[in-house]
């Protein structure tokens, strides 16, 4: 019998699955930035006097303000794509919306700590195999 080869053969999922958690790890400190900058974002006030602070500084703010909902977006939408229910509740539950300890995630999913793991790695590794390759590119070949 032939073997057939996918590409989730050639994927290193140890790394892979480290990728994506280091991306998603930073799920919530860019929302919070993006909701800094929505807080932050005021008109300039016009009183005559020169500014020593950088004129382009508001559009600055705006971009990287951009930058974080654009990634919080992207994040929420590669989830979303994920066929597999648990692995979409594994990842929100952990980097979204966390819950408390990862013994609540187990027992709301039903799985042993081992079941857990195994299923965490796999959210994590079709997680990176839906996120774009750019900027950044998470899956490793073996």
């Amino acid at each position: 019998m032939a073997q057939i080869n996918t590409m989730y053969d050639h994927i290193d999922e140890k790394r892979t699955a480290a990728n994506a958690e280091a991306l998603l790890l930073d799920y919530r400190h860019r929302q919070a930035m993006a909701k800094r900058s929505e807080l932050a974002l005021q008109s300039p006030t016009l009183d005559g006097m020169p500014s020593v602070s950088n004129p382009h500084s508001t559009e600055e703010h705006i971009i990287r303000g951009l930058d974080d909902q654009n990634f919080i977006a992207q994040c929420r939408r590669v989830i979303a794509a994920i066929d597999n229910e648990e692995y979409q509740h594994i990842l929100n539950w952990l980097y979204i919306k966390p819950l408390p300890t990862v013994q609540v995630i187990m027992e709301r999913l039903g799985m042993s700590t081992t079941a857990y793991y195994h299923a965490k790695q796999h959210a994590l590794v079709a997680f990176a195999e839906l996120w774009p390759p750019s900027p950044s590119e998470l899956l490793v070949c073996k």
